[in-house]
Order: structure tokens, then C-alpha cells, then sequence
């Protein structure tokens, strides 16, 4: 029988259930590790699916640990009166031992003298006995917390990632699970941390009043911590180090944000492609690439786009505003990024004018490497040449480094690619044939942004010059970002 095949847990019997199903709310490899000291990651050679009768022995051990655990906090959390009664109170005993036989050493006299200065004065007596009872109390929390287990760290066995306590381990694992047990009364939204839930229902479910204002600048906000964070605005207060570079934050989300372009971490899935993303925002832009709905049209050409910000850039190609004026030739753009793409290509140290083909380029010297046919740039594998480091950076990593990362699962199609990108290209062409960019000129349809361009540019130049008549051939390069806006 083949390994994979096999059953990871027994080894005997036929694998039918799958350990990393994203269908499900907790996947069955994190209740094992939940469960058991053994790391089980997707893609690690070992077989990666267990078979019916462990899968059922799983949930039910899982079950029963979430069942004990929930109950333990229930009788702690409605008997810890009596917890407190019935905790011993060693080092307190010790120390009214220590009074008596010191009292027996000392002189009979001194202890008499002693008993009349502390019973003379009842408000003195009351004071004493105020403060006995406060260290009284003040010890007994001292030993319940010398009783409770010192847990350190604990490591996240799929990114590594700390965590201070297993309980923030379990709100970690969380972001790789998907679950999200927390859901609003209100409007059945889930979360997958119960103080998101909060800020939620007082967010969007409560009535609050604007009570904190700025007296800088009249901004108003709900509650006292949202004022304070605004007053850094206007005193620059950045009080959130980076401690990877000199970058310095006012919110700690943004600092957390920021680290990760440092640390390479992309807690963020989307669940049709499974491309990763660094954070929430991203990956919500990310899903108007799955989606055909338009719901914002340009009230001139009747343009239908995807996101409010998509329709907001492309307005700018009909009010011929142009903001962004390159500070060396004078030259004026709509759009920022353009502004950047400009300087670059034309006033950089290495961009120039090529003499064969009377065209500009950022990088004069490669590009004249296509002219003479140079290719510096050789791959350690195949010992094929390239004429820039990009491109042989490209070919390493689709030919010999990330050639089966992605694979097609549709139907006997057992076609791999290096990229998200590829494979979504390759299912919308071979198997779906929906075309999810439509020109809307002619009705024609498209797999990719960039074929939808060169459609307009080539078809459409006179309707595009007839809506807007200073729209010359060179200006078509100045268009929204995609990357930036998704139409």
C-alpha cells in the first residue's frame, strides 16, 4: 500500500479523512497538535490523512478536553470564595511563631509594656487592627499565587510565532484555523476574538455620543483613548519603535502591521486561491478579483467599476486634473504613482535614450544588453543565460524552485504552477472559460487585466480620443495604477 495512502495515526488501515480541510471550523491537524506533542504540517512527506475510526477518536478526545477545560473555569470562576477560605497560610503562621517566641526571650517587663502601649488608646487599637487584616489579606493572595503553575512562552508549532500564555497560543492558532466561535447577537457577523466582538456591537449596535473634542482641530470621538491617539497627529508623538529599523509608529496596529514586512508573515488567506496577505485590508481588495459585481458607475461614460476608490481614480481621466508636476522637465500627471513611474524611467542615473530604437528606458544598459545579445546572468541549474538579474530571478523561481507550488485539482488535470496568479489563469482558461474582464466597448471578454488594456489601446483609441479629445497615444500610458485599483 502507498504511504500516503496510509492512516497517520494507526498505519493500517485506508486514509479517507484529510487532516487539513479549510471547509471545517478547526482543522483535525490542529486538534492533534492540540492534543498530542507531535508537529503535524501540511506538506512535511507524511501522510496527510487518517482514516474514519481515529478521525471519530480525535473529535471525541478533542471534545472531551474542551468539556473539562470549560468546566474547570466554570467552578473556579463560582467557588473562588472558597478557594480562598481553604488556601493554607504557611508563611503567615510562621511569622506569628516567630512573634511568640520572641515574646518568650524578652523580658517580662518590656512584654507588659508593650500589651499597655498597644490596649490604652481604642482609636490606636483600631488602626493596628486595620492594617493586620490588610497584610492578612495581602498574604493570602501572595500564596494563591505562589499555588497557580508559572507557564512561560509557548511557540506556535506552524509559524513559530511566541506567545506569552497558551491561552493567547489559542487565539493565535486562530488566524491559521480560520474559526471564529465569537458571533454578534445583531447581525451574525463572527470573530475570531471576543474583544472584536465587543468593539463590534459598540461600533456598529450601540447608540454613543461624540463627547471627546479636539481643540485643535474640532474632530470629535466616542471615547477617551480614540482623542489621545488623535492628539499625535498634531504633536507627532510616534511612542511605537520599530525595533527592525529606525521607523517609529503612533498605533501599535500599525506597528504590527510594519513588522511584518520585516518578518515575512502573511496570517491571511484568501479561501478561492489561498494567496497570503500581510493583513486584513489586502486581502478584502484581494476578493473583488474573484467577484464580477460593479457596483459604482461613471456617471460620464458609464464605466462600471468594482470599489468606490476604483471609480474616485478613474473620475481623474475626465476632470484632467494634474496635481503631480515632475519637479526636473515640468511634466504633470494625474496620478502620484505615474508622477514616481516617470521619474524614474526619464531622470534617474541610469535611464537614458537608446540610439537603435529611439526610446527611453530606466535602465540604459540592460536594455542595450538586447542589442548586443549580452547575457551576464547565468542560472546555477541549467546554465541558462539571462540579460538582467530579474529575469534570472524569474526563471529560478518558475522553473527549478516553485514549480509544483501550486496544483490543479479539477477533475484528472495534474498541471502545477509557481504562482496563485498562473493557476487562476489557467482554471479561468481551461476549465471555467469565464473571462471576468469585459471591455465595455464591445461586450468582448478577457482572463487578464493587461489583455483588457492592450484591447483598448489597440481597438478603442478613437472612442477613447472621441469622450476625451486631448487623450493622445502617449497619455494612455498615464491610467490608475492596477495594483493599486481594482476595476
Amino acid at each position: 500500500m502507498e504511504k500516503s495512502k496510509l492512516c497517520r495515526v494507526c498505519l493500517m488501515k485506508t486514509a479517507t479523512t484529510p487532516l487539513f480541510n479549510a471547509n471545517v471550523d478547526i482543522q483535525l491537524s490542529i486538534k492533534m497538535m492540540r492534543l498530542v506533542n507531535v508537529v503535524v504540517v501540511e506538506g512535511d512527506g507524511l501522510p496527510d490523512s487518517i482514516c474514519d475510526g481515529c478521525a471519530s477518536e480525535l473529535s471525541a478526545a478533542y471534545d472531551f478536553v474542551i468539556k473539562c477545560e470549560a468546566s474547570d473555569k466554570a467552578f473556579r470562576t463560582s467557588f473562588s470564595k472558597i478557594y480562598e477560605d481553604v488556601v493554607p497560610e504557611p508563611e503567615f503562621q510562621v511569622k506569628v511563631e516567630n512573634i511568640k517566641e520572641e515574646s518568650e526571650i524578652d523580658d517580662q517587663d518590656h512584654f507588659d509594656n508593650f500589651i499597655l502601649d498597644n490596649t490604652c488608646d481604642s482609636q490606636n487599637d483600631h488602626k493596628v487592627k486595620r492594617k493586620y487584616n490588610k497584610s492578612k489579606k495581602y498574604q493570602v493572595s501572595i500564596d494563591r499565587r505562589k499555588l497557580r503553575p508559572k507557564l512561560g512562552p509557548v511557540s506556535c508549532s506552524v509559524c513559530g510565532q511566541m506567545a506569552t500564555c497558551r491561552s493567547a497560543l489559542e487565539s493565535h492558532m486562530r488566524t491559521h484555523t480560520g474559526e471564529k466561535p465569537f458571533a454578534c447577537d445583531y447581525c451574525g457577523a463572527r470573530f475570531n476574538l471576543k474583544g472584536t466582538l465587543k468593539r463590534h456591537s459598540i461600533t456598529h449596535h450601540t447608540q454613543r455620543e461624540r463627547k471627546f473634542i479636539c481643540e485643535t482641530c474640532g474632530s470629535s470621538f466616542f471615547t477617551k483613548n480614540d482623542i489621545i491617539t488623535h492628539m499625535r497627529v498634531h504633536t507627532d508623538e510616534r511612542p511605537y519603535p520599530c525595533p527592525f529599523c529606525d521607523k517609529a509608529f503612533r498605533q501599535i496596529a500599525s506597528l504590527i502591521r510594519h513588522k511584518r514586512m520585516h518578518t515575512g508573515e502573511k496570517p491571511y488567506s484568501c479561501n478561492i486561491c489561498f494567496k497570503k496577505f500581510k493583513d486584513t485590508g489586502h486581502m478584502k481588495r484581494h476578493l473583488y478579483v474573484h467577484s464580477d459585481e460593479k457596483n459604482f458607475t461613471c456617471h460620464v461614460c458609464n464605466k462600471s467599476v468594482k470599489t468606490k476608490n476604483a471609480l474616485k481614480a478613474h473620475m481623474q481621466t475626465h476632470s484632467n486634473e494634474k496635481n503631480n508636476i515632475c519637479n526636473y522637465c515640468g511634466m504633470a500627471f494625474s496620478f502620484k504613482g505615474n508622477l514616481q513611474v516617470h521619474i524614474k524611467r526619464m531622470h534617474s542615473e541610469r535611464s537614458g535614450h537608446c540610439t537603435v530604437c529611439l526610446k527611453t528606458f530606466s535602465d540604459l544598459q540592460a536594455h542595450m544588453r538586447k542589442h548586443t545579445g549580452e547575457k551576464p546572468f547565468s542560472c546555477k541549474f541549467c546554465d541558462q543565460g539571462f540579460a538582467s538579474k530579474r529575469s534570472l530571478s524569474n526563471h529560478i523561481g518558475f522553473k527549478h524552485e516553485n514549480t509544483t507550488k501550486f496544483k490543479c485539482s479539477i477533475g484528472e488535470c495534474t498541471k502545477t504552477f509557481p504562482t496563485a496568479m498562473m493557476l487562476e489563469f489557467h482554471l479561468l482558461k481551461q476549465h471555467t472559460g469565464h473571462t471576468p474582464y469585459v471591455c465595455h466597448h464591445c461586450s468582448r471578454g478577457f482572463f487578464r487585466t493587461s489583455d483588457l488594456s492592450r484591447h483598448l489601446r489597440v481597438s478603442h483609441m478613437d472612442t477613447l480620443r472621441t469622450v476625451d479629445p486631448q487623450i493622445s497615444k502617449p497619455q494612455l500610458s498615464e491610467s490608475p495604477i492596477m495594483q493599486n485599483n481594482i476595476v
